[in-house]
């Protein structure tokens, strides 16, 4: 487990990866830019992009501002993705140089499958093009992203570079208990974004016990409680206030007991939903709501 911002996290090709990021998506123009050089002069190392965001040229913006002073490139651990419009080998080979170009970098450290398709057939010649890409250099590390246990199944049974990481949502809550634990098992480290539920995990009651316990905020319990389960959070803000307070989380633990609390999140929750299918003619109007709509 990480211990500082600056620790990291070994993957299985032999990098290594900053214990937590700053994720971009939504972000555009001098914002993003900013934002990212912001978080890298102030101790971020990780930062988390895609094609489908629209802000590469912005986020590259911002890593070379921080490199001119003084950052070192070997420093900062770059990521983005191949979009699903892009999948095929040779879309995906076309999409990456695009990419490499707007983000005006000769590498990145971690290249994704931004989603699976349904045919995993164009997984694996997606695959290729990333394993083509890595071998070339241009991408240190590769992997995936929204896979699940049945996506990355088919996908190792073929694989002649195993996918470093897979990054997927995951908060209290929305722990994805078995996709990490699959991934865990095939030494693949899981990746969380949207680590506090989109801004949102303040409105969880169990965060803000656990909150009030430690004197942080229920943002900072949810991604102590993500790196305390070995994965790497991105939480996204562009707010100078927030990109501190979201790293301030290495001065405190979660024993056993606050993580079950939140553990348990998941429990509640489908626990709630088999007593909402139980309850009588609540079957019969899912089946009235579908016919109707």
């Amino acid at each position: 487990m990480v211990e500082s911002l600056l620790d990291r996290t070994p993957l299985n090709n032999g990098y290594t990866i900053p214990g937590i990021g700053l994720g971009t998506s939504g972000m555009m123009g001098k914002e993003a830019e900013d934002a990212v050089f912001y978080a890298i002069t102030h101790g971020y190392r990780l930062i988390d992009t895609a094609s489908v965001y629209d802000n590469e040229e912005d986020i590259g913006k911002g890593i070379n501002r921080a490199i001119n002073a003084g950052i070192s490139r070997g420093d900062i651990f770059l990521t983005t993705k191949v979009w699903k419009t892009d999948m095929g080998f040779d879309q995906a080979i076309q999409s990456f140089d695009e990419s490499l170009n707007r983000l005006n970098q000769q590498y990145v450290d971690l290249l994704l499958i931004h989603w699976p398709d349904k045919d995993d057939a164009v997984n694996l010649d997606t695959w290729r093009a990333l394993e083509s890409i890595y071998e070339s250099g241009r991408a240190r590390s590769i992997g995936v992203s929204n896979f699940k246990r049945a996506d990355l199944v088919p996908l190792l049974e073929e694989v002649k570079v195993r996918p470093a990481v897979n990054q997927f949502e995951m908060y209290p809550g929305k722990s994805g208990q078995d996709t990490n634990d699959f991934c865990d098992s095939e030494n693949i480290v899981s990746m969380a974004y949207s680590p506090i539920k989109k801004g949102n995990i303040s409105k969880e009651n169990r965060s803000m016990t656990l909150a009030k316990k430690h004197n942080k905020t229920p943002e900072q319990i949810a991604l102590r409680w993500a790196v305390q389960r070995g994965t790497v959070p991105i939480p996204k803000s562009s707010h100078k206030d927030r990109i501190r307070e979201n790293a301030d989380i290495f001065d405190f633990f979660l024993d056993n007991e606050d993580m079950d609390f939140l553990n348990d999140l998941d429990m509640d929750k489908n626990d709630k939903k088999r007593l909402r299918d139980n309850i009588p003619g609540t079957l019969e109007r899912k089946k009235r709501r579908k016919f109707n709509g």
